[in-house]
């Protein structure tokens, strides 16, 4: 079985490692599900980021005021034609996200000089004929690979160390541009609502091997995406999955 995208990514990459047969549903079968508001609003959040940054690169200055418009806007604009499970009420969801955008423009962007965004990079493996594919959020000037996540609490270092999506950011783009000296970073947003928002700031430096253990990860999960093993992982996150009702439907779990 081919690839179903023509390509490999992190995110399908994460799919099949925490379940084989959600990757089947969201990628083989192609089923959208209702999107969660966590989801949503990160989604949002990176859209408006972008224009910001897009602005900047171009020699504006975008007005704080003005950003907050383009949020709420764009909250809306992104809601319509879609299921969204609101989990938490979709106004202090979208609170949370004004503040998430107020917190990064007060206390990130201001350090921060774009030189690439949202830039989409693609490679093939060697050996193999495989396309690799990613899409950093932001390169800064001194060739710093940034990317952005909003959540409801504070992640633990261990998450960032040696993270598999950004070995694969730094990958490609050695690949694609040669290899240059930069670090990797995630900037993290956090907070349960909108009156206790932070940030963090998490480097990641890839263990030596990072990239060969890499590589063989991606090998094995090609194949096994090849030879049509899409079994389920049964485990406790099974009541969190977007696509538990039809899991269960199917009787795998």
């Amino acid at each position: 079985m081919p690839l179903p995208r023509g390509y490999i990514s992190h995110s399908q990459i994460r799919a099949y490692t925490d379940c084989p047969r959600k990757y089947f549903y969201a990628y083989i079968e192609d089923i959208q599900p209702p999107v969660n508001e966590k989801l949503f609003l990160g989604e949002v959040f990176h859209s408006v980021i972008e224009r910001y940054f897009l602005l900047k690169i171009g020699g504006e200055r975008p007005e704080d005021g003005a950003m907050a418009g383009l949020f709420a806007a764009a909250f809306d604009e992104a809601e319509a034609g879609r299921k969204v499970c609101w989990q938490a009420p979709r106004r202090e969801t979208k609170e949370r996200g004004l503040a998430f955008l107020k917190h990064f423009l007060e206390h990130i962007a201001p350090r921060i000089r774009p030189l690439m965004v949202e830039k989409e990079l693609t490679a093939e493996l060697p050996g193999s004929g495989v396309v690799l594919k990613g899409v950093i959020d932001l390169v800064e000037e001194d060739y710093c690979i940034t990317d952005f996540k909003t959540t409801t609490g504070k992640w633990p270092e261990s998450k960032a160390s040696n993270a598999p999506q950004m070995v694969i950011y730094k990958y490609l783009f050695d690949r694609c541009f040669g290899p240059v000296h930069s670090t990797l970073k995630y900037e993290v947003l956090y907070g349960k609502n909108a009156g206790n928002v932070r940030h963090q700031t998490l480097h990641v430096v890839p263990a030596a091997g990072a990239v060969d253990s890499l590589l063989a990860m991606i090998g094995h999960v090609v194949e096994r995406i090849e030879d049509g093993a899409f079994q389920p992982n049964v485990t406790g996150f099974c009541r969190y999955c977007e696509f538990r009702s039809l899991c269960r439907e199917k009787g795998a779990g």
